[in-house]
């Protein structure tokens, strides 16, 4: 590499990008897609590792295959960080920026948060010894593993947590120089997820659904429904009728293992009729045009740029304070945060206000000023600018040596 290039705004960089997987569906993954579009339209060079890939050609744009273990389990993030690591070595890049569970990176962006913090969170109920290394079963050990030795000291020239608690659970948890972990939002794309959708696609939706107009409509999108909170806001519905003297209706748009087992508590509830289980939902802008509620009860979730694009389509939001989106709203007038995500008393009534039809011109036009806070465009420019620094970083200790 040479020495005397300087990381000025119009310098193109060569990047590896790396993740087990290049595809635009998912959270991360979805994520990692957008940045990759950016970066190549913007001129940079980029390497992407991964073990599967979804088709994507550019001139600019190599793929390198980093085969992962499937079997045994806890294999895998062993065998995929070493195929990472043999690519990386005869790679001539500038930077590497990681999103997985992989120890050789320059910038890790931090979409999972600390084990610990995320068996608290999600497995409360598990005794505390059961959380020690000794008895995590080998996959968990290799995940803690993993952790310690990228937030080790000097390990990372930045950490990237999606939120804040995320990077509050890394300093607290490992000798990490917090000058070093910056909190950067995920953006969210103003033109595709826009209240202006509302007109253009909701007539058809309801149509399609079944769903009468006037009748209100309660948003949730998720993956990993157990931790994502499907169960306790099928169990708010009720309440919700009975309290709020209305029939709303809950779309659940996205995939889970087993979706008998909450089709199954719809009807134990008595409100079958009022759920309707979408699946996976390609154009996901389409259902929030006809949302007039987003409710996101998750366990934990770093981040949750569903709830981003909830804002920006003009839909009141209603987050998990387990969820990193939550810490946009700051009190925000477009939206209220669950201090208990368990809860489906707490979930009625939150989203009982958030329907309330005085004020829902107000929370969507609020919902979308917010969001407009945090575009893809301002994020794009903070990541590029990290970069940067990064990268005369390394050029003045590669002099130094």
């Amino acid at each position: 590499m040479s020495h005397n290039r300087s990381a000025g705004a119009g310098l193109s960089l060569r990047i590896a990008l790396t993740h087990t997987r290049l595809s635009s569906s998912g959270g991360i993954e979805k994520y990692i897609w957008s940045l990759l579009e950016r970066l190549l339209e913007a001129g940079h060079e980029v390497h992407y590792i991964a073990d599967r890939f979804e088709r994507f050609s550019h001139p600019n744009l190599t793929l390198h295959r980093a085969r992962m273990q499937r079997f045994p389990k806890f294999l895998r993030i062993r065998s995929f960080n070493r195929a990472v690591n043999r690519i990386i070595a005869g790679l001539d890049v500038d930077l590497v920026h990681g999103f997985t569970k992989t120890d050789t990176q320059d910038i890790y962006t931090d979409g999972s948060g600390t084990l610990a913090d995320y068996l608290d969170a999600t497995e409360p109920k598990l005794p505390r010894w059961r959380k020690r290394p000794p008895f995590l079963g080998f996959h968990r050990r290799a995940i803690l593993d993993m952790e310690r030795r990228r937030f080790q000291l000097g390990a990372c020239y930045r950490v990237i947590p999606m939120a804040e608690f995320v990077r509050e659970q890394i300093i607290r948890n490992y000798p990490i120089d917090p000058a070093r972990v910056e909190t950067v939002y995920n953006g969210v794309e103003l033109e595709i997820f826009h209240p202006r959708n509302r007109e253009k696609f909701a007539p058809a939706m309801r149509t399609r659904l079944g769903i009468d107009e006037g009748t209100p409509v309660i948003l949730t999108v998720a993956n990993d429904w157990r931790r994502k909170g499907v169960a306790p806001l099928i169990e708010a519905l009720p309440r919700i009728i009975s309290k709020g003297g209305l029939v709303p209706v809950l779309l659940v748009a996205g995939h889970d293992n087993h979706p008998e087992r909450y089709k199954a508590l719809a009807r134990r509830f008595e409100v079958f009729d009022q759920v309707h289980f979408l699946g996976s939902v390609r154009e996901i802008r389409e259902v929030f045009a006809l949302a007039d509620v987003f409710v996101f009860p998750t366990r934990y979730d770093v981040f949750g740029n569903v709830g981003l694009e909830a804002l920006a389509s003009g839909v009141p939001t209603l987050f998990s304070s387990q969820a990193g989106v939550s810490e946009v709203l700051d009190g925000s007038l477009a939206g209220e945060t669950l201090d208990d995500p368990t809860d489906p008393e707490e979930i009625a009534t939150r989203t009982l206000r958030l329907l309330d039809p005085s004020r829902r011109q107000e929370r969507r036009l609020t919902a979308r000023t917010l969001a407009e806070r945090y575009s893809w465009d301002n994020h794009f420019e903070r990541i590029l600018a990290i970069y940067r620094e990064v990268f005369n970083e390394k050029q003045r200790k590669q002099v130094k040596e």
